[in-house]
């Protein structure tokens, strides 16, 4: 059976069926992560799914859970050999189906174990636990540099990340509802935000609104027709694992059609973010940016009409964030913080001009 025919029958397996969502709060989920772990599951749920990666070895597996958020999220790994590590992850929702299905799609357009551009292989999803089942992946993530990791470098890793970025956006892959202006830009979300922090912030009304109006300008030039592609959704360096042969990228549950400058922008945006607040070297940070912006733009030029818009909102959204909570855990203090968020949509908005 042909992986869309086996994807429409497992959707229309489970129209009308009622599935509990998972309990919430994090020593709920450890508890409910058990069931997950028990010897009986492992052999008659996981091992199946294994094939030949055990390749006759003895069956001998370590369960544990590498996240819990306590919001219904679940990541669990299965070590069933040297060279079968296997991870699946609980949901709450349709979206985990949703993401099996891209997943495949992905894997049998090419990205896969036989090119340098990759995604986790997807081995199974089982629709009465809601669990994603896919095969562990080499390398090292990008964003271990801010754990102090020497094994990988920023420069050269922001231009494999724009590299496998090209790739997605450069293929023929359709699926799913187009993403609005409305989603893409989070435009609900900062209403919100807008709210809370000029509450919060009374003071720094003055300064809100004037960046607000430089961000209505862009956004109002952005184009109605301008191309759009499948994106990622939530790109960003701890999502790009790194090897010597494969540069693969994890977290693919907001895949869908949309303007393929907000995935760059993200990347952007949460990079430099993350340099600043774990005091990295800025001017490193800044090659890396470089990098990865043209190498992308020199394979999807059409995304540089919108990045700068994109990028500036998303820097927007973190800075009423961080005026809403009112407290910083960054290494750094809230006015250099607050300084660099206005330096950076500045940056943005004269991107591309």
């Amino acid at each position: 059976m042909g992986g869309y025919e086996a994807s429409f029958m497992m959707s229309q397996s489970l129209v009308g069926r009622s599935i509990s969502p998972p309990p919430q709060g994090k020593e709920a989920l450890a508890q409910k992560a058990a069931e997950f772990m028990t010897t009986e599951f492992i052999e008659s749920r996981i091992r199946p799914l294994c094939g030949s990666f055990l390749n006759g070895n003895s069956f001998d597996c370590v369960a544990e859970i590498i996240q819990n958020t306590g919001t219904g999220r679940l990541t669990l790994k299965y070590s069933l050999g040297p060279d079968c590590v296997l991870f699946a992850k609980l949901y709450v929702d349709e979206l985990g189906l949703r993401c099996y299905d891209v997943s495949r799609t992905l894997w049998s357009s090419g990205f896969n174990d036989a090119g340098r551009y990759r995604i986790p292989e997807p081995l199974g999803f089982l629709p009465d636990h809601c669990l994603l089942v896919m095969r562990g992946v080499p390398g090292t993530p990008l964003g271990a540099i801010f754990d102090g990791e020497n094994s990988v470098d920023l420069v050269s890793g922001s231009r494999e990340a724009a590299e496998w970025l090209a790739a997605l956006h450069r293929s023929a892959i359709c699926s799913g509802s187009p993403d609005s202006d409305w989603d893409s830009l989070k435009l609900f979300r900062l209403g919100t935000r807008l709210i809370k922090a000029c509450a919060a912030r009374p003071e720094k009304l003055d300064m809100v609104r004037e960046l607000l109006d430089k961000l209505d300008q862009r956004t109002s030039s952005l184009k109605e027709n301008r191309p759009f592609v499948f994106t990622h959704g939530r790109y960003h360096h701890d999502h790009v694992f790194l090897a010597a042969n494969a540069t693969t990228v994890i977290d693919l549950d907001r895949c869908r059609p949309s303007d393929p400058a907000k995935d760059a922008a993200e990347f952007v945006r949460v990079l430099r973010l993350t340099a600043f607040k774990e005091g990295f070297d800025m001017e490193r940070a800044q090659r890396a940016t470089s990098a990865f912006l043209d190498t992308y733009l020199a394979k999807v030029p059409e995304a540089a009409d919108s990045l700068g818009c994109y990028w500036a909102m998303y820097v927007f959204h973190s800075l009423l964030g961080g005026l809403k909570k009112g407290r910083n855990k960054a290494k750094k203090n809230w006015e250099d913080l607050e300084q660099f968020y206005v330096n950076e949509i500045t940056l943005a908005l004269d991107f591309g001009r």
